[in-house]
């Protein structure tokens, strides 16, 4: 009888202790924190902080002038796979994280990108190597100066810059596409642009229901699509999922009207547009040959923009850069941005962007 009890008395030892042990591993919310329930690891967020700093790179090329430099500032900004610069007898290259290299500046002076210049004929206007497209200056909101024969402030691109960015065919853009929303309505952007047209959406949403005239203006039309741009042979930058157009019923496009300028230039909601604006796009009401429905997502001129401004001062510098002056002739501050580079010590024969050459429509 002795050891029959003391028997008992083990047993019941045991398992208080069991369940005192099990209670400490216990959530507060009653799930033990090594259940198979238990909550998955926080995702790492891929939107860049409001206020991230971005160094540059120690090691530059000698002859990169102050434009150069606040250039790669806001490239670096807003593209973190670029990770510096480098040059060699061809101009100045940029440099991402595998390896890629994209035509910034060439050494004559050239403002095509070297896979654009067998091109020819009057594409060559608008297909630019990285300095010369982001050389004119944008007016951020409230601004809109008039826009005279010339004056498109980042209607000038880059195709290699987009291609290597992106993707250089319909599937390779496609494979990264995510969701993004507007007012309940969806499209397809690239991962950047969806992120920053989620923040517009939660800014333009309470105004637009404050504000019902507004919604008229954000009806959603079209975002992914490999096409050409309208009237001409370079691919849009829909294809790249950088862009969409709302409301083109109200909102038009420089082809479809004879009224140059277009009474909306001026008129347009500035809340809308900053709305855009502040999360990295450009509006297309902007340009001699408008397109008033048309946002692209270029967060490295927005960038630039707010430097030029006062707005956003670089790592390393006391005061901001001094704001550009707008001509009437965009084409002498292009040429005053894209200078003939001296040819750096560096090794010759770099090659250009994997993804160069002329867009090839579908």
């Amino acid at each position: 009888m002795p050891i029959l009890l003391l028997f008992i008395f083990l047993c019941c030892a045991s398992g208080a202790h069991a369940q005192g042990a099990q209670s400490q591993n216990m959530a507060p919310g009653g799930v033990s924190e090594s259940s198979s329930v238990a909550a998955a690891p926080a995702r790492l967020s891929t939107e860049l902080p409001a206020d991230l700093s971005v160094d540059l790179p120690d090691a530059l090329p000698a002859d990169l002038d102050a434009t150069g430099r606040v250039d790669l500032y806001c490239l670096r900004r807003a593209y973190p796979q670029i990770t510096g610069m480098v040059a060699d007898a061809q101009g100045q290259w940029l440099v991402f994280a595998d390896g890629r290299r994209v035509l910034y500046a060439s050494a004559n002076g050239q403002e095509t990108s070297v896979g654009q210049q067998a091109s020819g004929g009057r594409e060559l206007e608008w297909v630019v190597n990285v300095r010369v497209s982001m050389a004119e200056p944008y007016p951020l909101e409230p601004e809109r100066p008039e826009t005279p024969l010339g004056v498109s402030p980042g209607r000038r691109r880059s195709y290699d810059l987009l291609q290597t960015l992106y993707g250089a065919s319909p599937k390779a853009v496609g494979s990264h596409l995510v969701q993004a929303r507007l007012l309940g309505q969806h499209l397809h952007l690239s991962p950047a642009a969806a992120q920053a047209m989620n923040r517009a959406d939660a800014v333009l949403a309470p105004q637009a229901a404050y504000e019902p005239r507004l919604k008229t203006l954000l009806k959603m039309d079209g975002g992914f699509a490999w096409r050409r741009i309208a009237g001409e042979n370079r691919l849009s930058p829909h294809a790249f999922g950088i862009a969409f157009d709302i409301s083109p019923g109200i909102a038009t496009y420089w082809r479809w009207s004879k009224l140059r300028p277009h009474p909306l230039q001026k008129s347009y909601p500035a809340s809308i547009v900053a709305a855009f604006e502040n999360e990295g796009f450009i509006w297309g009401g902007k340009w001699h040959e408008y397109d008033l429905m048309h946002f692209e997502y270029r967060p490295e001129i927005i960038c630039k923009a707010r430097v030029l401004l006062g707005q956003e001062h670089m790592p390393g510098s006391d005061a901001p850069a001094q704001p550009a002056v707008r001509t009437t002739s965009p084409a002498s501050a292009i040429s005053a941005a894209n200078p003939a580079p001296k040819p750096a010590a560096s090794p010759a024969g770099l090659p250009q962007s994997e993804n160069a050459g002329a867009a090839t429509a579908p």
